[in-house]
């Protein structure tokens, strides 16, 4: 008994130590034969691992400022790393090619709002530009002087001035389509009633002046107000840039056409055909804000900005697609304490010191200081314009660019601003360096000063976004 026992002890022993052996010949052999069919089943498994740790993630995000006692910090903190997260998928995107530079191009394209604002801002400048030209027959005609011609030139900004602030927290009111219209239809009539005024006196014609900057002194604040409200901040620039960019466009336009008007009809005939066209976009207007207000209210906006706290200080903030009923008021304490807001004002400041010098002056230095008749001195003015006119559709789409791969946004609006202030300054220094000369000659003056333009459109995806970055609900208010 006990030899057999030590047998059958010994023989389960080999049986139990053949076992694992088989089962792993026989399990190899199941892989080898049946792993195509557990890989999908390992990948899916994974997949659902990762999905869950993710939520896990997201979940232990959400609950990280629970312990925030203030909800507007708390909301603040949150929508902050949203940013953050947006910023980061940004940066991993590959360089972009030509393809896709074409395609921002082309999704550029205004819709219904932005284009009737642009073709509004084409009109807005080519009533402001018919007189630097036709200023030079009238002063012939009427016997003005030097002293005169400035009189009449900056009636203009009177009225421009005036209703720069309560255009813009009417526009934050009411909306700006409306303001929009009631200024195109100012500046019209104040443009139709310019010829009349001039043959009864010179004071006159600076009343009707007046009421042209009146009527334009509200399109800025109430454009920006229609764009701030409809743009996310990854499609601002370009918008920006196409509405901004129609007063390069009408200053183009106004140029080239006041000259051979006044050649063939005389001056009067700028201000009544330029009078009527603005009289017609008023009438178009009500049917374009019709068919776009369908839409207003679909588009998806999902970009975080910068808006002012009852401090004057930026916080991150979500811009909504909705637009507003315009019952809240305006925080002008907030506003005025703001350093950000004084930064923008400053730079509006010195752009508008040049441009509009240049805008309102350029044809008379044309012909007084280097003996060009009124027909030229339009043509060689127009240039600048139109190389202006050739940057502005590389800007939008690039500063655009620059944010949706991830760079901030204040970064992106100094880098453009610096190329439209410190590339003029450069242009222009040039130009006063050229005009030292005994025979200074046109052809470099015109290519220096088209330079100057050109590198300033750059202002379009600067200074004329901050407004709707700071504060889309009151960008109107002090843009």
């Amino acid at each position: 008994m006990d030899l057999d026992e030590d047998q059958l002890l010994q023989q389960a022993l080999a049986m139990s130590m053949d076992q694992p052996a088989s089962s792993e010949q026989q399990g190899g052999g199941s892989t080898s034969q049946g792993g195509s069919q557990q890989q999908p089943q390992q990948q899916a498994q994974q997949q659902q691992q990762q999905q869950q740790q993710q939520q896990q993630q997201q979940q232990g995000d959400s609950n990280m400022f629970d312990n925030v006692e203030d909800e507007e910090l708390r909301k603040a903190l949150s929508m902050s790393m949203q940013d953050s997260e947006a910023k980061d998928k940004a940066k991993a995107c590959h360089t972009p090619s030509l393809l896709q530079w074409l395609h921002w191009l082309h999704d550029a394209r205004p819709r219904a709002h932005t284009g009737a604002c642009r073709l509004a801002f084409v009109l807005c400048n080519m009533d402001k530009v018919n007189m630097s030209v036709a200023v030079i027959p009238m002063a012939h005609e009427l016997g003005w002087s030097a002293l005169d011609r400035g009189l009449v030139s900056s009636s203009f900004f009177w009225g421009y001035t005036a209703t720069q602030l309560p255009g813009g927290y009417i526009a934050t009111k009411i909306g700006g389509t409306k303001v929009l219209a009631a200024g195109v239809a100012l500046w019209s009539f104040g443009t139709l009633i310019a010829p009349p005024a001039a043959k009864l006196g010179i004071l006159w014609l600076c009343a009707s002046r007046a009421l042209v900057g009146l009527g334009e002194g509200v399109a800025p604040s109430a454009a920006t107000t229609v764009l701030a409200r409809l743009m996310p901040s990854t499609e601002r620039a370009r918008a920006v840039s196409m509405v901004w960019g129609g007063l390069d466009v009408g200053s183009a336009v106004g140029l080239l056409l006041s000259g051979p008007l006044i050649r063939c009809f005389g001056w009067p005939s700028v201000f009544y055909l330029f009078a009527v066209l603005g009289l017609l976009w008023c009438c178009f207007w009500p049917v374009v804000k019709k068919e776009d207000n369908k839409e207003l209210n679909k588009i998806p906006i999902e970009s975080v900005t910068t808006s002012i706290d009852e401090d004057g200080q930026p916080v991150t903030q979500e811009v909504t697609s909705s637009v507003q009923d315009g019952n809240r008021s305006v925080p002008w304490h907030a506003i005025f304490r703001s350093a950000p807001v004084w930064a923008v004002t400053c730079a509006h400041f010195c752009f508008n010191w040049g441009y509009y010098t240049l805008l309102a002056w350029l044809p008379s230095y044309f012909e007084l200081a280097l003996g060009v008749n009124v027909e030229k001195s339009s043509i060689l003015t127009l240039i600048p314009y139109v190389a202006m006119i050739g940057m502005m559709p590389l800007v939008g789409p690039i500063a655009d660019r620059m944010v949706e791969r991830g760079m901030p946004l204040t970064r992106v609006r100094k880098i453009c601003q610096g190329i439209a202030f410190l590339g003029p300054a450069a242009c222009m220094t040039a130009g006063a360096g050229v005009m030292s000369i005994a025979n200074p000659t046109i052809i470099v003056l015109v290519l220096l000063m088209s330079a100057a333009f050109a590198l300033s459109a750059w202002s379009r995806a600067g200074l004329y976004c901050n407004h709707q970055d700071l504060s889309p609900d009151f960008a109107g208010a002090y843009a």
